[in-house]
């Protein structure tokens, strides 16, 4: 089969690999059509070392299941899934306390063990998951990272009509925007400096969209909240200066989350977190909002197709990775098909 293989920094050739096979429990997905997510953007850019050499990324997939192992009753051949992200291991701390996500023995798809950036993938039948029939393989695509954004947003205390600020246009801050507004946002500002970007989150219901290259963005926040502040803000980029920026639009008490994970250590404002009294958390994956993702895709509650912007087949994949890490291509959302489109 052929899979697109992580050689080093900006470097990831379509190679042949052997053909998976399922061992007890597991079962190899034919994959038509995989997502790509910013962190293997990173990844591919040598910038967060949290991707070895060696590995296939891709995380954010949808299939078809042809082959299962010994004892795997759930699933079958031809059965049409997602595929979940985290693998945990079931009896940690963490695990046995109803947090999987930071599982303290977890394995991440595309990390620790091969990801969908490949014809097939093999993976324990724990991660599968049924694609709802109103989905199509690209639109299941958008259910970890949606799964992802609903975590973040489901950990995050804000009120009914509340000033919600999310930092970053792509595709985890756009989709934090319709989860927010599922869950009842009032205002919802963005800010990003890709006027693309912008527009996108402006047509799918931001109130404001503002480019950072042209405004100051705490000076929009504070005319845009009324003086007020953000009562909840989400950042979704993971670097210094957008860190700086989560914090500094945030309302006194106000809730800042932190979904965005690219850069290693940031420098933190700490007298400004302490006498503003600001509650910052990180938010990683997900749990149950995984099954959500789905069925808020599939009954058409939250409508995430417009964000995936463009389409190709795996040997492309190299091409429009070097594009999206160099800032030349801005669409939001990327899908390759090495199964053919569907």
């Amino acid at each position: 089969m052929k899979a697109l293989v992580f050689r080093g920094p900006s470097s990831m050739p379509l190679e042949d690999r052997p053909d998976p096979k399922p061992g007890p429990g597991e079962a190899v997905v034919a994959i038509r059509a995989s997502g790509i997510c910013g962190s293997d953007v990173h990844g591919f850019a040598g910038a967060t070392g949290r991707r070895r050499v060696g590995v296939v990324m891709g995380h954010e997939a949808a299939g078809d299941v042809i082959e299962v192992g010994s004892g795997v009753k759930t699933f079958q051949g031809g059965d049409r899934v997602v595929l979940r992200s985290i693998l945990p291991c079931g009896s940690c701390d963490r695990c046995r306390h109803g947090q999987p996500n930071v599982c303290l023995d977890r394995q991440g798809m595309g990390m620790h063990f091969d990801g969908a950036y490949a014809e097939r993938i093999v993976v324990p039948v724990a991660l599968l998951l049924a694609l709802p029939d109103t989905l199509t393989y690209e639109e299941g695509t958008l259910v970890e990272p949606l799964a992802v954004a609903m975590h973040a947003v489901n950990i995050t205390p804000f009120a009914l009509m509340d000033f919600v600020v999310i930092v970053g246009a792509g595709p985890i801050g756009l989709l934090t925007l319709l989860a927010a507004r599922q869950r009842g946002a009032g205002s919802i500002i963005v800010t990003d400096r890709d006027p693309h970007r912008l527009g996108v989150a402006r047509r799918i219901g931001a109130d404001q969209a503002i480019d950072v290259d042209r405004t100051d963005p705490v000076a929009a926040v504070e005319a845009g909240t009324h003086g007020r502040g953000a009562d909840a803000v989400f950042e979704a980029v993971g670097i210094a200066a957008t860190v700086a920026q989560s914090i500094a639009v945030a309302r006194p008490g106000g809730q800042v989350t932190w979904i965005g994970n690219s850069a290693p250590d940031v420098e933190i404002p700490m007298q400004q977190l302490v006498t503003r009294e600001l509650t910052v958390r990180g938010a990683y994956g997900f749990i149950d909002e995984f099954e959500l993702a789905a069925d808020a895709l599939a009954a058409g509650w939250i409508d995430a197709r417009q964000l995936i912007e463009c389409v190709a087949p795996l040997d492309e994949g190299e091409e429009l990775f070097r594009q999206l890490a160099a800032g030349t291509l801005s669409a939001v959302k990327v899908v390759l098909t090495p199964g053919g489109a569907a």
